[in-house]
């Protein structure tokens, strides 16, 4: 059983006692060894509870200022020179809490500067439009001062509004104000000049038609002069705004780095913060309860013994859900993946990791069975997809994880490639003692066993998908009988046995009776008694449903013999998405050399260049096209067909991670947000 499934580490839930004035050094060795998944247990003292919010708000204060700070930044990816111990956290913090508390302030002062002076230079240039408009209707007689001018007997001013809101305004106006107007784009700019007793209405209309009077200073100069000094102003405030913003960026990438390290020590310290809220305190011992693998328990006490001295491990009786620490070989680590995906094993289940492995290795590798296509998809994998730009962050785990399985079911792909003698849409054959290239599947070959797996056999191939399909959902109801075994399930077991049985008698009959095909050499005698067995498996069959679900079951046994058609069939998608590669290739690679031809036809020796030229284009970008779609059809239908066929016959996954207490320092720091 150890090569289908595995069986995750056994766990131990233990109480660790300590003296409070140890408490400090215990977690840091907890942190260090990364070995305890932490529970929560009993009440604090309120003492300690004090002391716990008070730590508690300075975590909460410094991830707020962290996140403050990284928000300024751009999406980049930090590598994390410095090197941080345990000893160091609690000094290391309160320094940090510092210098990006000076780091947030220096930033938001220069952004605040930015702001104002971006909105005097967006004030100074309406002034100089709307003045332009100004010297237009009224010329550059009039001084700036008698722009904006109230008196006792007259009153004058400029305003500023969207066209359609000031036509009511233009037709509205007193007849003892007078008003000139211009036009800026969708906007209206009138002078108003009235007596006094008319500015009231006046300044009721403006705001009716939502417009902005436009303060000018009483400085007896020109409209022009004035305009020659905004214009120079305006460049001014623009060289002073680059400025401020040079500043601004020289702040922020010289801070860079001090910001990698406050998100490295922000997650420590929350995660001891979590650890701290977990245990419970007496008036002189600190205890901390949680999960170890049984075979790192001796590893613990080790390392308390000779860094700690004084403690007590207990072990617990305890009615928790233990969480699910997987334990598999290294060639299956990144296959743990999916196992992640679909749920983590509940207690007392298998790790179905290693069959995930080998299906999604055969179901891929037929999918994109081309050895080219497979090297070129490793190669991507590798050296491509961390510059993409579609990986937000190419260190952290799950990516790196994800990587590795792709890596190697590349490799998958480029094995059956050479099974089924196909190198992007050609086969490697003999002719002449010479070695040619064909189209793949036309040719002898190289390979001895081409028709293994013909791909341009379609039949072969779907009779191939459907076998496959058939061995795998049997192994799924296998695992169910055992495991109904395990967990004393009778009708489960019955279920599953008379499924089994009923397969195994009543395919060859079928195929013998009505397809005329003998699965084996058998006489007719013998086949009648196979139909025979196939029904006592059916009767099995309905005992075990009648059994699981009651009256109900007389009726839903029936769904097993439709559900397991449906189940088969739905494999046919690995013929199909194997064939589909197969024959893009094959015909795109025909397309390029059709372009190679006809300009080639035109002109030998220019038409020559040029298609070549062409056709090299047109063949790589249409097998990119192949290789990147084939691989994502590729990898979700094969997570399909583990996650939807075989998975629930079988397995729960209702389990959660084990998650230790660990110190994990990471040496690429993500900050700013993707824009």
């Amino acid at each position: 059983m150890a090569l289908i499934v595995s069986t995750p580490e056994k766990l131990s839930y233990i109480r660790l006692l300590v003296p409070k004035d140890l408490s400090s050094k215990t977690l840091n060795v907890l942190q260090d060894l990364g070995i305890m998944h932490v529970e929560t247990s009993g009440e604090l003292s309120e003492e300690d509870k004090e002391k716990l919010r008070s730590y508690a708000e300075k975590v909460r204060v410094f991830s707020n200022l962290v996140d403050t700070v990284e928000n300024y930044y751009r999406f980049t990816v930090v590598d994390l020179k410095r090197e941080v111990s345990l000893e160091d956290l609690d000094r290391i913090f309160e320094e940090l809490q510092v210098k990006l508390g000076k780091v947030r302030q220096e930033v938001e002062n220069l952004i605040n500067n930015k702001k104002k002076l971006a909105d005097e230079i967006s004030e100074c240039q309406k002034q100089i439009r709307v003045l332009e408009v100004v010297r237009r209707v009224v010329g550059d007689n009039l001084k700036v001062s008698e722009l904006s001018f109230t008196g006792e007997a007259l009153f004058s001013m400029v305003a500023l509004g969207k066209s359609q809101d000031m036509e009511q305004l233009i037709t509205s106006i007193p007849k003892d104000v007078v008003i000139k107007w211009g036009f800026i784009e969708d906007e209206t700019v009138v002078f108003i000049v009235g007596v006094s007793s008319a500015l009231r209405e006046v300044q009721e209309l403006l705001s009716k038609a939502k417009a902005d009077i436009i303060k000018f200073p009483q400085q007896d100069v020109s409209i022009l002069d004035y305009l020659n000094y905004l214009s120079k102003h305006v460049e001014e405030l623009r060289t002073a705004l680059a400025r401020t913003d040079q500043e601004l960026m020289s702040v922020l990438e010289g801070n860079v780095e001090l910001l990698a390290l406050a998100k490295v020590i922000n997650d420590l310290v929350k995660s001891r913060l979590d650890t701290l809220l977990s245990a419970a305190s007496g008036e002189y011992l600190l205890a901390v309860e949680g999960w170890v693998p049984e075979e790192s328990v001796k590893v613990l006490e080790s390392r308390l013994s000779s860094e700690i001295g004084a403690y007590l491990i207990v072990s617990v009786s305890t009615d928790k859900k233990p969480p699910s620490k997987l334990k598999n070989p290294g060639i299956l680590k990144p296959f743990e993946l999916l196992t992640r995906f679909y749920g983590l094993p509940s207690p007392g289940e298998w790790d179905p990791t290693p069959i995930l492995t080998y299906s999604f290795l055969i179901f891929f590798g037929l999918m994109m069975a081309d050895a080219v296509y497979g090297l070129i998809i490793f190669l991507l994998v590798k050296y491509v997809l961390d510059r993409s730009g579609f990986i937000d962050n190419p260190y952290s785990p799950g990516y790196l994880t994800l990587k590795k399985m792709l890596m190697v079911l590349s490799l998958s792909a480029t094995v059956f490639g050479v099974l089924s003698n196909t190198f992007a849409g050609y086969s490697v054959g003999f002719e002449g003692g010479r070695v040619v290239l064909t189209v793949a599947g036309e040719g002898g070959g190289l390979i001895s066993v081409p028709a293994l797996i013909n791909l341009s056999d379609p039949m072969f191939f779907l009779v191939l998908a459907l076998v496959i399909g058939l061995v795998h959902i049997n192994l799924g109801h296998v695992l169910s009988v055992i495991v109904g075994i395990k967990v004393r399930d009778l009708g489960r077991v019955l279920s599953g046995v008379g499924l089994i049985i009923s397969e195994i008698f009543g395919i060859p009959y079928v195929l013998h009776e009505f397809l005329h095909y003998d699965l084996l050499p058998l006489s007719s005698e013998v086949y009648v008694f196979m139909l025979y067995a196939s029904l006592a498996g059916v009767l099995v069959m309905i005992v075990g449903t009648v059994k699981s679900l009651g009256s109900v079951g007389l009726f839903m046994w029936i769904f097993n013999i439709t559900g397991l058609l449906g189940d088969v069939l739905s494999y046919s998608r690995i013929a199909g998405l194997g064939i589909a590669t197969y024959v893009m290739a094959v015909n795109f690679n025909k397309l390029s050399l059709s372009v190679y031809e006809y300009f080639s036809s035109l002109a030998p020796l220019v038409g020559g260049v040029l298609g070549l030229v062409l056709m090299l284009v047109v063949a790589i970008f249409m097998n990119m096209f192949n290789i990147v779609f084939g691989t994502i059809g590729g990898f979700v239908h094969s997570m399909r067909l583990c996650f939807v066929e075989f998975l629930p016959k079988w397995y729960d996954g209702n389990g959660r991670e084990f998650t230790p207490f660990t110190l994990k320092i990471e040496k690429h720091v993500t900050l700013g947000k993707m824009r």
